[in-house]
């Protein structure tokens, strides 16, 4: 364990060497045998190729002898060999294991020795270290992904954030850091996250990502630290449009509405003429107002929200708080169109389903007319895909007539019948 920090350890006191190009070079440096590295070369990448690590790995060893300077791809292929070689003897459980990891971090220092340091490296380096040696070496890996994210967050992937964010829960847990650093990393981390998904980069995985962002900054997301802490930032800069917004979206995500700060912050973000509201902002105000039961005036910041929105989940979610209002209003032709707007039709038929139905008890006015409301509603179930309800099917077609009741009013059951209120015509049906 202690040959492990020590070349750890070696590792940082390189940082100061002036960084070179660390990945190219523009011809190889075949060293003072150019025959001997010239043949291990060609020996350790057909066995690499073939999959035969251990024999790349003797054939790599003396590459490395005869010509260190190579080219920089001879560390990274170094890495690459030996990584192969530790899984297997992970999976077996192997006690030489150890001796492979210290390998992988001499090469990273070797690496470091012939072709300087730059971020890229510290990143590889912070991401081996949490999958070999996580529990030896968070507190290295955090240094390490803590420098790159700030200064070349490129050389980053979604594993990077991952792996970052439970180094920042090991520090957390272990008081080396507090909440405010906490945050501020995971601020930095959801810009990168939000970069990438405007840039169309690997959106599924970045949008995952963000999530689990949003799930692990529980520790530090109770509305009374999050109040605490970035009361203390917006007083520090009571203009900055960027920093209020950052820390209304945080507020809102985490449904700390009721916050005084909160409230002090929204007309700021809303009224801002400089800077106007996003759909998400707007989506983030209304929905506080939805909780404190303000409906009007969330439904008129829905509204202005799905007029702008360019994201088709952000609309969706609008949509379903919107048909809410409405249902919940008896708006039901309201409703009804709002319905009409979900993408999904399995959705957009149990919603229509549920208003049609609670119409009856308006446009019911009488039990044939009740039935065939019903008989409207069901017909939309029938194409909900099972998300209607079964005790809500069972419970309407309980509020169908009986063929008798058909027979004394001499209506066929199969015939067509417009729907009172709908002006839709209905298959009748019967509840028997």
């Amino acid at each position: 364990m202690n040959k492990i920090f020590i070349t750890i350890y070696f590792f940082f006191s390189l940082l100061a060497i002036n960084s070179q190009n660390c990945f190219e070079a523009s011809k190889a440096n075949w060293g003072n045998d150019s025959l001997e590295c010239r043949k291990n070369v060609s020996l350790y990448s057909e066995f690499m190729k073939q999959k035969v690590f251990v024999d790349a790995a003797k054939f790599w060893n003396k590459t490395q002898k005869f010509c260190p300077k190579y080219k920089p791809n001879l560390y990274k292929n170094g890495i690459y060999i030996y990584k192969q070689i530790a899984k297997e003897k992970k999976k077996a459980k192997d006690p030489q294991l150890k001796l492979y990891v210290d390998t992988i971090y001499s090469i990273y220092n070797d690496w470091v020795t012939n072709f300087g340091n730059c971020d890229q490296i510290k990143a590889d380096l912070a991401a081996d270290i949490m999958a070999l040696d996580a529990s030896k070496g968070f507190a290295k890996a955090y240094d390490l992904y803590k420098k790159v994210f700030q200064d070349s967050p490129k050389f980053t992937s979604y594993n990077d954030i991952k792996y970052f964010v439970y180094a920042n829960k090991y520090m957390l847990k272990t008081k080396k850091i507090e909440c405010d650093q906490f945050l501020e990393n995971y601020e930095l981390l959801s810009e990168i996250c939000d970069q990438n998904i405007s840039k169309e980069i690997n959106v599924d995985k970045y949008q995952k990502v963000q999530a689990f962002l949003d799930q692990e900054i529980s520790p530090c997301a109770s509305c009374d630290k999050l109040e605490e802490i970035y009361t203390s930032k917006y007083n520090a800069s009571k203009d900055d449009m960027k920093l209020i917004k950052k820390i209304f979206e945080r507020l809102s995500n985490n449904k700390c509405t009721e916050s005084s700060l909160y409230i002090e912050l929204l007309d700021k973000v809303l009224n801002d003429p400089n800077n106007p509201p996003t759909a998400k902002d707007l989506y983030n105000a209304a929905v506080a107002d939805y909780k404190r039961k303000q409906f009007t005036k969330a439904e008129e910041r829905f509204n202005r929200a799905v007029k702008i929105a360019d994201d088709e989940n952000l609309k969706q979610k609008i949509y379903e708080i919107l048909y809410d209002i409405s249902f919940n209003k008896n708006q039901y032709k309201k409703a009804l169109s709002i319905a009409e707007k979900f993408t999904d039709a399995c959705t957009a038929n149990d919603k229509k389903a549920r208003i049609v139905a609670s119409s009856s008890t308006k446009y019911g006015t009488s039990a044939f007319n009740k039935s065939l409301i019903y008989c409207l509603a069901l017909q939309y179930a029938s194409k909900s895909c099972g998300k209607t309800s079964t005790n809500a099917i069972t419970s309407w077609k309980g509020q169908l007539l009986p063929k008798s009741e058909l027979i004394m009013l001499d209506i066929k059951s199969g015939s067509s019948q417009q729907v009172p209120f709908w002006g839709q015509n209905v298959e009748l049906k019967t509840r028997d």
